[in-house]
């Protein structure tokens, strides 16, 4: 027949590899035939946006470092597509995993989950790894849910020591609040006396 050529099933495959790059470049959605295509390419899409995020992180710590702070917090407030607790949050997310202190192979995939981890301390994350919270399906619930037993357990454990920092720490917060307000009124008053000088 003129106009037809034959191709080879090599061939074929190679132009589909070829169509479902494009495709997946537009962001069209390719029809599949098996439930299980659509798993496989789901979990790959999931798994590139993760990393992405990973890599924003990345990017936002390296941009608080470079950046002065005014500048750094201007850029997150006004020309990124999310806001400042977005972004604090994926730059502690790729501060632990690049720092060592989150083992990244056993992260879940969602950032948020990630940073509830990034809120624990040391002794936390042995505990939570004690109890499996560290394992790539674990759910932000979870980590809520232990933050808050952690947190029972330790109003119940209130140590005379530690009972005596609190208060002394109390008492100091307190000093700085009256030194404020009293700066804040002697400001207020000279402001208020209507004496500018040229």
């Amino acid at each position: 027949m003129a106009g037809f050529r034959q191709v080879t099933k090599a061939q074929a495959r190679s132009h589909l590899s070829h169509d479902e790059r494009m495709a997946r470049l537009e962001g069209a959605v390719l029809p599949y035939a098996t439930r299980e295509q659509y798993v496989e390419e789901i979990g790959r899409l999931w798994k590139d946006a993760q990393n992405a995020f990973l890599t924003i992180g990345r990017y936002l710590v390296a941009a608080a470092d470079k950046l002065e702070h005014g500048e750094f917090q201007a850029m997150v407030e006004n020309e990124l597509p999310f806001g400042y607790q977005v972004a604090y949050q994926l730059r502690k997310v790729a501060e632990a995993i690049d720092g060592g202190r989150l083992p990244v192979a056993e992260l879940p995939n969602s950032y948020a989950t990630i940073y509830q981890l990034t809120t624990l301390s040391e002794d936390q994350l042995l505990l939570a790894g004690q109890r499996c919270l560290i394992r790539p399906d674990v759910k932000r619930q979870e980590i809520i849910t232990f933050k808050r037993e952690i947190a029972r357990e330790t109003r119940q454990i209130l140590t005379p020591k530690r009972l005596e920092q609190l208060q002394r720490l109390r008492e100091n917060l307190v000093k700085q609040r009256d030194a404020i307000l009293l700066q804040l009124e002697q400001v207020d008053c000279e402001l208020g006396s209507g004496n500018i000088s040229e």
